[in-house]
């Protein structure tokens, strides 16, 4: 059994998680619940702990702290944070340092609690299923010696930890390095397309690749876009990176952005992962571009936004004047060398200032995060736009919905449930309703609490464990008919899902 923590300050809170889980029917043995913090950390010591469950702001120490201190006890911890609607910025901060996922103590749902505690579990079982095989199989001393670099690295990187060991145990390797931040495109997309775990399945397949077809070097994911690649090269940088990106997107039919820097000596690690990924960053300026070496990046400063002219705009609503406001504010954005998260971040400024009485805070969110995830300035200042379309539209003309939303889900839903193996799409589904598909996106996350695609994706997985259950079709026909299009897919999915290949779940489960 794994051990797991609860840390939360507000007693109900913790009770509240606590019940909502048989701990030991998922494998789980309960070690306590703390208020705070540095409790945890005492009753932390001389124990092995898998799981953290911690509320992100707490007296005495705060869960990020909390959980900085822990991954340096326990590198392989998993963290899953508790928050509330203002805490975004820290989840990010929880997320980038390897968090599992996020709660949000306002929407929490019993039955989704339950389905995380259950995939963070497998995500355990998985992780200590490789290290086992990896440390039977230990073919080679130099494999060995990239997974403890890697593990490093990680420590380095993103926990801070100190050089020395990076001197003392790797200081026999050659340099200088190349530090690559590589990131997925069109990250919408594929969520969209495929849902959230797709991503990580990708960067599963990154990994795999690299150190099955690379001599030497290491790499690793640093968040769910994001791998990081330390090489040593004498070659020209731009030739090497090229290759390794062409065979990797061959690999994953998928498209990636690269920003490097080179280090000439593993005391600059750190440095260069920023860099990198700073780098990396540019291509939100030059969307024809894909790899990007580091540049000092020029700091200016946009000017304030105008709230006072906003605001005449919306009373009444003027759509010229709010459309020469936003192409000032684009010129600005094109003329001053700001950050892209300088630009986002005003961009949902913008949003907030026009719609703040219009929009929930569910919905609200739901813009700022959808803006925040763009790529490109083109991309951003066209979504920006959109979203502003849709519901100054609503304001204008003061539409009411023809029916009530429950009315309107439901007869989602009866579609969704008529239609799942097929091709089914957001913008269909939206259409069906006679609603906007960003408007519907919102609607069925906040009816449903799931988004759309990964809904469908389990109703898919529940129709072929019914076809695995009850039938003889082959692995193939079994996708076909739960509707993926993509027999490797399906497979990977089911077994993350599932913990079992489809094979392996009809040998266990189907009826003699």
């Amino acid at each position: 059994m794994y051990n797991v923590m609860i840390v939360d300050d507000e007693p109900v809170i913790r009770f509240g998680l606590k019940a909502s889980v048989e701990w030991a029917e998922e494998g789980l043995h309960y070690l306590g619940d703390y208020p705070n913090g540095e409790e945890a950390l005492k009753a932390a010591e001389g124990r092995l702990v898998d799981l953290l469950i911690t509320d992100i702001k707490m007296p005495v120490m705060d869960g990020i702290t909390l959980m900085k201190k822990m991954l340096q006890r326990f590198p392989n911890l998993k963290v899953i944070l508790v928050s509330s609607y203002t805490d975004f910025d820290y989840v990010r901060e929880g997320l980038k340092l390897g968090a599992v996922d996020y709660v949000l103590k306002p929407t929490l749902e019993p039955e989704e609690f339950v389905k995380l505690i259950q995939k963070t579990v497998e995500m355990i079982k998985k992780e200590r299923l490789v290290e086992e095989k990896l440390q039977l199989a230990n073919q080679t001393t130099f494999l060995s010696e990239r997974k403890k670099l890697e593990q490093a690295i990680k420590k380095v990187i993103l926990e801070d930890s100190n050089l020395n060991e990076l001197h003392q145990k790797f200081g026999w390797l050659q340099e200088p390095f190349l530090m690559l931040t590589m990131s997925l495109n069109h990250v919408d997309k594929l969520e969209e397309q495929h849902g959230f775990l797709f991503k990580t399945m990708l960067l599963e397949d990154v990994q795999n690749y690299f150190y099955k077809n690379i001599d030497e070097g290491i790499c690793f994911p640093v968040n769910e876009n994001q791998m990081l690649f330390l090489l040593y090269t004498s070659l020209d940088p731009y030739a090497v990176i090229e290759k390794l990106k062409k065979e990797i997107e061959l690999e994953t039919n998928s498209s990636f952005t690269v920003g490097f820097e080179v280090i000439r000596d593993l005391s600059f690690v750190k440095q260069g992962f920023k860099r990198s990924g700073s780098a990396r960053e540019r291509r939100f300026f030059n969307p024809g571009a894909s790899i990007f070496r580091y540049e000092p990046f020029p700091e200016g400063k946009l000017p304030l936004l105008d709230t006072a002219s906003l605001h005449q705009i919306l009373l009444p609503y003027d759509k010229q004047s709010l459309t020469d406001f936003l192409s000032r504010r684009f010129q600005e954005w094109e003329s001053v060398v700001i950050s892209p998260v300088d630009i986002k971040n005003d961009a949902c400024e913008i949003i907030r200032y026009l719609f703040i009485k219009q929009l929930n805070a569910d919905e609200l969110m739901e813009k700022y995060e959808q803006l925040k995830k763009i790529e490109t300035l083109d991309e951003l200042k066209k979504t920006l736009l959109l979203q502003i379309r849709e519901y100054s539209e609503l304001i204008q003309h003061n539409q009411q919905l023809p029916l009530g939303e429950n009315v309107i889900m439901k007869k989602a839903l009866d579609f969704i449930h008529g239609h799942y193996t097929e091709e089914l799409t957001l913008q269909l589904v939206s259409g069906h309703v006679h609603i906007s598909r960003n408007y519907f996106s919102v609607l069925f996350k906040r009816l449903v609490g799931q988004n759309f695609i990964d809904y469908v994706m389990d109703l898919r997985i529940r129709k072929a464990k019914e076809l695995l259950e009850n039938t003889s079709l082959k692995v193939y026909e079994v996708a076909e008919q739960s509707g993926f299009k993509d027999v490797k897919y399906f497979s990977k999915l089911f077994k993350k899902l599932m913990g079992s290949s489809p094979i392996d779940f009809r040998t266990k489960n189907q009826s003699p």
